[in-house]
């Protein structure tokens, strides 16, 4: 696969509290999918600061963006996590994540060497 057709547009959102501005986190949506976030990366990406997880900013956040995907015409959008990363998981779950696939970390972007593949509805 040549480099180029692993590069795919994206929009890139952070999450910012209202009361202080601070940023809390940010969050990716890679549209259309390429091969390789088929298999490892997914359609959105995100990350919450460390000081701020167990606050509900992850499912939030997933959950407002779920409504851009479908503006931009995706009826589905595939999320993946680490097989150990319980609060992600939870996160996805609780925003209507059904999973379909656990497969090898071939790429080494898991601490488990198991990537675990969500789908959601949108």
């Amino acid at each position: 696969m040549r480099k180029k057709e692993r590069i795919v547009p994206s929009e890139v959102f952070l999450a910012v509290r209202k009361q202080d501005n601070f940023v809390v986190g940010i969050i990716d949506f890679r549209h259309p999918l390429s091969y390789s976030l088929r298999i490892f990366g997914g359609s959105i990406g995100y990350s919450v600061r460390p000081s701020e997880r167990r606050k509900g900013y992850g499912a939030e956040m997933l959950k407002l963006i779920l409504s851009i995907c479908h503006d931009f015409g995706e009826h589905r959008v595939l999320l993946t996590c680490d097989k150990e990363n319980t609060a992600s998981k939870r996160i996805i779950v609780k925003n209507g994540g059904v999973l379909e696939d656990e497969v090898e970390d071939t790429a080494g972007l898991s601490k488990s060497g198991i990537i675990q593949k969500y789908w959601i509805s949108v």
